[in-house]
């Protein structure tokens, strides 16, 4: 198993939160099948107190789309807030020029 990302949070420097994704690669078995490799996704609280899931390499394929998605919706929305901003901000200057 590797691990492949460790992200902690801190609430009044105490940790809040831990996200932890580790990783084991497909293999071949006994058999010469190849066994799908995968994840082990744990979120944990600063009190020890965890859940842990395993996703395949194929639900994390659809998870990471999904989350791809997700984040091109978030930054669309931010450059669209950064640009109302903007007008306001060149509406308002204007009025004040006139």
């Amino acid at each position: 198993m590797t691990k492949v990302t460790e992200i902690v949070h801190f609430f009044d420097q105490k940790i809040s939160s831990v996200l932890t994704i580790d990783g084991f690669l497909p293999e071949t078995k006994k058999d010469r099948f190849v066994k799908e490799g995968g994840f082990w996704l744990r979120v944990a609280d600063g009190e020890g107190n965890s859940q842990t899931i395993k996703l395949s390499d194929t639900e994390m394929t659809n998870l990471l789309q999904d989350i791809k998605l997700a984040l091109k919706k978030h930054r669309e929305l931010k450059l669209k807030l950064f640009a109302d901003i903007d007008q306001r901000e060149r509406s308002a200057s204007s009025k004040d020029r006139d």
